[in-house]
């Protein structure tokens, strides 16, 4: 039997660069953290090198900084790339022994909770704010969340066509999922990144 805290999050991730492309400016970060995890996906601004150097700027702020909270990994993030395109981001943290979702999001980075419980079936959407980071912040305000047993979070580039949304349920793995959606919701004129991550399933707590 494995542990619940190991078993708490499971998760995947599939991506590629716009068609023509070598890198790839979408990139994620999910890192255990000192209270729970990290998830985080960004948008290094057009595509190419340099926006793959942005996003690559982007990861090694969150991965370096991991227990800060979303609204301060921003600013580390916005400080980090004064000198590149910028990117879209959205960031969200989860405390494990309150199972508390905190989420904060800067340009067009869709960020979704989709509650799986009967109880309490429906979709939360993370307030997306304009501005770019690395070259002009919006008000900071995250938003809270309460997670229940089996929710399926959802983080997608503007690559990614919206109506993925539809589909995002518990009926496959993260990681099948997630290729699933890049499949049939990639836009072609983009980089596209989709990350799927399913909070204590179930059958994972047994």
């Amino acid at each position: 039997m494995q542990s619940p805290e190991k078993e708490a999050l499971k998760w995947g991730v599939a991506t590629r660069a716009l068609p023509g492309e070598t890198e790839c400016g979408d990139c994620h970060v999910v890192a255990k953290t000192a209270s729970g995890w990290l998830l985080a996906v960004a948008d290094g601004l057009g595509h190419g090198s340099e926006a793959a150097f942005a996003s690559s700027i982007f990861q090694d702020v969150l991965v370096r900084h991991k227990n800060e909270t979303p609204e301060k990994l921003i600013r580390l993030s916005h400080d980090a790339l004064k000198n590149t395109r910028g990117i879209a981001c959205t960031i969200m943290t989860i405390n494990s022994q309150q199972s508390l979702l905190s989420w904060i999001a800067v340009g067009n980075v869709e960020g979704i909770v989709r509650h799986c419980n009967p109880a309490a079936s429906s979709i939360e959407y993370v307030t997306m704010r304009g501005g770019i980071v690395g070259y002009r912040l919006p008000e900071l305000k995250p938003s809270y969340l309460r997670l229940i047993d089996g929710d399926i979070l959802a983080l997608a580039t503007d690559g990614i066509n919206g109506d993925f949304v539809s589909t995002v349920s518990s009926v496959h793995l993260p990681d099948e999922l997630a290729g699933r959606i890049l499949d049939h919701y990639a836009k072609p004129a983009d980089d596209a990144l989709i990350l799927i991550a399913r909070w204590k399933a179930r059958q994972d707590m047994e």
